[in-house]
């Protein structure tokens, strides 16, 4: 039973399902248990890039430098520039994670014009912020040219369908009447509040929109909407002339 319980710890890792891993915790399961190649959910969390189960991993005793039988360290397998941010010396918490430290890494130190500098410091305090109080999603709209995701932060009080739907609009100017559905990549339809509330940080969404409304409302926008032609439902457009009518 005991064995049962340690891979369903490493499959809830997987999944990324934090609720899982914490009753499964909760309930004494071995941090610290390796499958069959020596690996610990620890390992799993960091090669997937799981940040809020990294942490309460992490929080529970996980040991950062258990090495698989390959020698694998959680850091050696982990892409996540944040995450080794949390297994280096330099990043220190209470047991509670009320309380982060961030002392100065030496990079901090170095000099202003330095572009190793530019490219490795970022905002420690939006990254506590995110383990305490938002969630960091990433959104864009579906099948637009332009590709880019754009990072809005929804609170952690607020984990509801709704919440999410307003910041959408906001954030990407829209209505919401413009809105069909949300999608969490790659193939995954959000419909309720719990699916947002198992949303992991840094998790893409793509916003799919009605382009029927997005038309309608852009022609009600300008005030136009009399004067626009109306396509006919099979697609031709006509020319009336005297008692006959074109189409092309």
């Amino acid at each position: 039973m005991e064995r049962i319980l340690e891979e369903r710890l490493r499959e809830r890792v997987c999944l990324g399902d934090a609720d899982g891993v914490h009753d499964l915790l909760n309930v004494g399961v071995d941090v610290n248990a390796r499958d069959g190649s020596g690996w610990t959910a620890l390992h799993w969390a960091c090669k997937e890039g799981y940040l809020d189960i990294v942490a309460l991993l992490l929080k529970n005793g996980a040991d950062k430098n258990l090495r698989s039988d390959m020698g694998d360290t959680p850091a050696s397998v982990c892409s996540n520039q944040q995450i080794l941010y949390l297994l280096s010396d330099d990043f220190m918490y209470d047991s509670s994670l009320r309380a982060v430290t961030f002392p100065a890494p030496d990079f901090l130190r170095a000099p202003a014009n330095s572009s190793k500098v530019r490219n490795n410091i970022y905002d420690k305090s939006r990254l506590v912020t995110s383990f305490q109080d938002e969630l960091v999603l990433k959104i864009r709209v579906a099948n637009t040219a332009d590709p880019d995701f754009i990072e809005v932060e929804l609170p952690r009080s607020e984990l509801t369908y709704q919440a999410l739907l307003c910041l959408c609009c906001k954030e990407l100017d829209l209505n919401l009447h413009q809105i069909q559905k949300l999608r969490k990549l790659p193939d995954t339809r959000l419909r309720r509040d719990k699916d947002i509330q198992r949303l992991q940080n840094f998790q893409e969404i793509e916003v799919v929109v009605d382009t029927t409304n997005v038309y309608k409302s852009m022609q009600n926008a300008n005030g136009v909407a009399n004067s626009l032609p109306t396509l006919p439902a099979n697609g031709y457009q006509s020319i009336s002339k005297k008692d006959q009518t074109i189409l092309y």
